[in-house]
């Protein structure tokens, strides 16, 4: 006979059985953890812009913004977007 081996607080009894609301309840939580990490990481990707500076058209704007207009903030996320998709970086 062996002995029994402790789990850490992070593991789960692999011979517990989980009620399907339970099972649930872990797939959306390790969606959602997913998604946050996925999130994250994307944002980490982007370029930063420079406050005062339009992102876009490279004019002044307000003190802390990165885009002078909404026009300019659509035109740059639209050229983010395509240069990800195609791959072509201007």
């Amino acid at each position: 006979m062996s002995a029994a081996v402790p789990l850490r607080a992070d593991e789960r009894d692999p011979t517990e059985r989980l009620s399907a609301d339970d099972q649930a309840t872990q797939r959306e939580a390790e969606f959602l953890q997913r998604a946050l990490l996925n999130q994250q990481s994307k944002a980490m990707r982007l370029p930063q812009g420079v406050p005062g500076v339009c992102s876009n058209c490279v004019g002044r704007c307000m003190p802390t913004a990165v885009y002078c207009d909404e026009w300019c903030r659509t035109d740059h996320e639209w050229r983010l977007g395509l240069a990800r998709r195609t791959g072509v970086r201007r």
